[in-house]
């Protein structure tokens, strides 16, 4: 049965912690994780577009978070950002991957999200060729890398992808049928100066809310969005000006009705 997988991107803030917060501010930074996860089923793992994932911190992401959770980790920057999907990147992409495996195996691993820069126009050539190397599971990542291959329940369970393009050069049948091919999932990014894309390309859906302010209509529409794809649906939700974009969360999981709320969300 399909679900909408509604959360925030991020969680390790210190900006949410306090009286009417997000985090009461009993709570400890180092048990953040496990208070989010009691409300929210998902969660976009900004971090390791800075940094790439640690054996030591996906297995405390791991401990922290219930059945069924998801993590969505964002691809890291040497990837998207500095190599620009060439091939040479590739390298990177097993590493993370590999990172990640622990996470394949407890069945925590989520989309996979692959953020484009801004300033980077439209290339057929490079992007067929990123989608040509890209592993599509743990198992292809280790034998592309030469590697042994991996034991755990995860190494040959379908990785799922999602391409954000942040220039609208992009914004073609040409590369949405590209994705479709790929089954990559088309991002739809939802900010104030773009109105999102809505294209159904991959396996699941995934949407980005980075508007300053969401009306209840806006989030229904949203909600009946991503309930009516017939697949899994992911959906987070941030904007660095406001103040409380876990109310947005707390909405669509009652609207999509896909949630646990929890804590304050009740």
């Amino acid at each position: 049965m399909a679900r909408v997988f509604v959360g925030l991107s991020g969680f390790s803030y210190k900006e949410w912690q306090g009286e009417g917060l997000f985090y009461p501010p009993e709570i400890k930074a180092k048990d953040f994780l496990r208070f989010y996860a009691e409300r929210y089923p998902s969660v976009e793992a900004d971090g390791t577009w800075y940094r790439m994932p640690t054996e030591k911190g996906v297995e405390g992401w791991i401990a922290a978070t219930p059945d069924l959770f998801r993590f969505a980790p964002k691809m890291h920057r040497n990837v998207t950002h500095v190599g620009r999907l060439k091939p040479d990147t590739l390298d990177s992409v097993r590493f993370f991957l590999k990172r990640l495996r622990p996470m394949a195996d407890a069945d925590k691993l989520g989309p996979i999200l692959i953020q484009l820069p801004p300033n980077m126009k439209r290339n057929d050539e490079r992007l067929i060729e990123f989608l040509r190397l890209l592993p599509r599971t743990m198992a292809d990542s280790a034998i592309s890398a030469g590697e042994e291959l991996p034991a755990g329940p995860g190494a040959r369970v379908p990785l799922r992808y999602a391409i954000e393009f942040r220039n609208e050069t992009w914004h073609t049948p040409e590369v949405e049928a590209l994705l479709c091919e790929a089954e990559i999932a088309w991002v739809a990014a939802d900010t104030d100066d773009t109105d999102a894309q809505r294209r159904d390309t991959g396996s699941i859906g995934y949407a980005r809310l980075r508007k300053t302010e969401y009306s209840a209509e806006q989030l229904a529409d949203w909600a009946r969005y991503l309930s009516g794809l017939g697949k899994d649906a992911y959906v987070f939700c941030k904007h660095e000006d406001a103040e409380r974009p876990w109310e947005w969360a707390d909405e669509l999981l009652r609207l999509t009705g896909a949630g646990k709320l929890g804590h304050d969300g009740r």
